[in-house]
């Protein structure tokens, strides 16, 4: 929990910096690529990560440090493929006449390799049952990080490319200090017997991972790429600014809900009504948490813009009263959907996720080309309200077919 805590902590007080100190249009194109970036690490996520923590502790725990740094090989190919394709967008913007946006691009597909080499050093730390490893990263990343983006500011250096370099160099420096915490051995690449079960396992157990996992960057993400496309790198920068105030929640909700899963595999294997009240239980603390937050974020939101950007990103503040809201049906969405994967049913995932992503991207795409930056906020409430709504139904038919096996 630490761990996260200081890494969203940076990430937030980054977001923050960067919208008071760049121009609208500098911070729009730093919202599009970050969306992109996000993208690319949902499916380094789903191949490489999810599939170490599964397989770390359980079929390579004796071998932990070699497949580590067995790992390190996945990495340099998924962020190899991933910086191909940010060098592709960053010639189809300038094709397209967008200097702004093609520049960030070229700088991301240059530094996205060393923030994923962070993200898979901290995952290693936990495979490796030293989370205090990872807090204490955490820690440095956010000093060395903050302390780049204020020395470029005040040198009138600070840009969209420099803020990404600054966090590239602060993963790298981070990154090299926790490999020689950890010890890491890369076996050599060629007759590697590990290599090979690697990519054979993490093949195995990650595509189905993937599916879902993009589908699920779709309804808030999607809305940083449409946004732009109607009203302009500006009202991108305004919607990013005040995402940025409900982020605190949602990283909050998903870190707390990763705790979840085995709590409710325990539940279920003692019957239907320990899991059913597990799960009413945890639900109920995270939309009541949720719901506070939306009512305070709501009530302050005039004084909260103008003191965190400098009296800049005020003009839609009440949109808040409405993006604000989306965390609570995060809430139920996280906590029910840990329950049908407790249930052994994550396909029924799917479902839900692939109706959200159809709705963020047809409504969504309408309400933004009526309604600009108002029909962004009510396109993510609306997408999440979709995925809550059906997450729920196919949890309570899962439950029941648990119950009574010949049910359909």
């Amino acid at each position: 929990m630490t761990d996260q805590g200081l890494f969203a902590t940076s990430n937030f007080a980054l977001n923050i910096l960067l919208a008071r100190w760049l121009t609208a249009q500098e911070y729009g194109a730093f919202g599009v690529a970050f969306a992109i970036f996000l993208f690319i690490a949902t499916l380094y996520q789903a191949m490489l990560l999810e599939p170490m923590l599964v397989f770390g502790p359980g079929k390579y725990k004796d071998r932990l440090s070699e497949y580590s740094g067995a790992l390190l090989y996945g990495h340099l190919g998924i962020a190899a493929l991933g910086s191909l394709a940010l060098l592709l967008s960053s010639l189809g913007f300038a094709l397209w006449g967008s200097k702004a946006l093609s520049t960030v691009m070229l700088s991301l597909a240059l530094t996205q390799p060393l923030i994923l080499l962070l993200w898979f050093m901290r995952r290693a730390c936990h495979a490796r049952f030293k989370p205090h490893l990872a807090a204490s990263g955490g820690g440095w990343y956010m000093a060395l990080m903050l302390v780049g983006a204020y020395i470029l500011y005040r040198t009138d250096r600070l840009s969209a490319p420099s803020a990404l370099g600054v966090m590239a160099i602060s993963s790298l420096v981070v990154s090299l200090w926790l490999a020689v915490r950890l010890d890491l051995k890369v076996p050599p690449l060629r007759g590697g017997k590990l290599v090979r079960q690697f990519f054979g396992g993490h093949w195995s157990y990650g595509r189905w991972s993937v599916a879902n996992q993009v589908l699920n960057w779709i309804p808030t993400n999607a809305y940083y790429l449409l946004l732009p496309l109607w009203a302009g790198l500006a009202t991108g920068a305004s919607f990013k600014a005040l995402m940025n105030l409900v982020m605190p929640m949602l990283q909050s909700i998903w870190a707390l809900s990763i705790l979840l899963l085995p709590i409710f595999v325990r539940a279920r294997d003692k019957g239907p009504a320990e899991l059913e009240s597990k799960v009413r239980l945890v639900l109920m603390l995270f939309v009541l948490g949720s719901i506070l937050y939306w009512v305070l974020l709501g009530s302050f939101h005039d004084p909260l813009v103008s003191w965190l950007y400098g009296n800049r990103y005020t003009e839609n503040v009440e949109l808040l009263w409405i993006l604000g809201l989306a965390p609570v049906f995060v809430a139920v969405k996280l906590v029910v959907g840990h329950s049908l994967r407790a249930l052994e049913r994550p396909d029924r995932l799917f479902v839900a996720y692939l109706a959200s992503a159809i709705v963020a991207l047809a409504l969504g795409a309408l309400l933004i080309h009526f309604w600009g930056i108002a029909g962004a906020a009510t396109g993510v409430l609306i997408s999440q309200m979709v995925t809550a709504a059906l997450v729920v139904i196919l949890y309570r038919r899962s439950r029941l077919c648990r119950e009574d096996p010949r049910g359909v």
